[in-house]
């Protein structure tokens, strides 16, 4: 064969492999399309309360409000690229319709799952939309195997005695567990405390933010911060894990006195103050902050908004009388506090 020629096939071959390659992700990315719409799962109920099914399209979205639906359970795995591309957009479609979106990362290929915490996640995603404020939407990409198999962990309780029974004994169970890790936090036994939580098989936000706070007590910033950023994994618009974060960073700017972490301290409260306006434990952060970077004025009007809704707050107290009256400057006056 000419070396003309076989250099002709060759370019042919591989603009073919580029096309292909371009084509197959348009095809990921677009789970509406007529190449994979008559391959996803139809919607099917297990309750009045949770709806299975593929991945939300826009167009979904309209029939989910409908539906009373305000909490997406979604088991994409971030970690695929696509799926990542597609989860984010699906928590702007989310956000526009005044739904939250809780992700509980499940690996499957053809059915074949993979990954340590599948089961785990399963058991979770199951729970997430148990405990909605609404109705819950939990889908995967096609809705035929990872949704499938949380809807089979609650096909055998759902709308039976069986479904209380267990599910309150395993919750019971769970429930004791962060109790005691309650009352040890409360008592100061936090080394207790953590070793409760290990006991509970998944854990939720509650007890991730008393494991953040338990490490926070014990002077383990990395491990607070780790447990923090596991509620953010599910939902990123958290309030108390994004706090935690925010406090996390100022407690290292105790010890660095570095801006980043300062900038960071302010990112994280302002960002939960835009999520839940007037959040007492946000808006003492930023007191913080704000007392550091030299802003008393505002630091006061602050650390006041927090006196008025808790008049024993003994720390903020004892701040607001270190700054003194209001300044004409506005600089802060006294040494710097550290965070808490």
């Amino acid at each position: 064969m000419p070396r003309t020629t076989r250099s002709k096939l060759l370019y042919l071959a591989l603009a073919a492999c580029l096309f292909l390659g371009a084509f197959g992700t348009w095809v990921l990315l677009h789970p509406a399309s007529v190449w994979v719409q008559p391959w996803r799962a139809a919607r099917s109920d297990t309750s009045e309360r949770i709806i299975f099914g593929p991945y939300p399209v826009e167009a979904d979205f309209a029939f989910l409000k409908e539906k009373g639906v305000t909490t997406i359970v979604s088991l994409l795995n971030p970690d695929q690229p696509y799926e990542r591309a597609l989860l984010a957009q699906e928590r702007g479609h989310a956000a526009r319709h005044g739904m939250k979106v809780l992700n509980f990362p499940m690996g499957s290929i053809l059915g074949h799952s993979f990954g340590k915490d599948y089961m785990a996640n399963s058991r979770a995603a199951a729970e997430a939309a148990l405990n909605a404020d609404g109705a819950a939407y939990i889908h995967c990409y096609l809705g035929l195997h990872r949704a499938k198999n949380v809807q089979r962990y609650l096909a055998g309780f759902a709308k039976s005695e069986s479904y209380a029974g267990s599910v309150e004994r395993e919750r019971s169970s769970d429930r004791l567990a962060l109790d005691e890790a309650n009352r040890a936090h409360i008592e100061g036994r936090h080394q207790d405390s953590l070793r409760e939580l290990a006991r509970i098989e998944v854990q939720d936000a509650d007890a991730l933010l008393l494991e953040g706070s338990n490490h926070m007590r014990l002077g383990d910033l990395g491990a607070a911060a780790a447990a923090y950023a596991r509620v953010l994994v599910v939902d990123p618009d958290h309030a108390g894990a994004t706090t935690g974060l925010g406090f996390v960073a100022l407690r290292r700017h105790n010890t660095s006195s570095a801006q980043h972490d300062l900038g960071e301290a302010e990112r994280r409260f302002t960002r939960t103050l835009a999520v839940r306006q007037g959040d007492l434990d946000a808006t003492e952060g930023l007191a913080y902050v704000r007392h550091r970077q030299g802003r008393g004025d505002e630091a006061r009007a602050l650390l006041q908004r927090v006196i008025e809704a808790n008049p024993g707050h003994t720390e903020v107290r004892t701040l607001l009388e270190r700054l003194g009256p209001a300044s004409s400057s506005g600089a802060a006056s006294g040494s710097a506090v550290n965070a808490p």
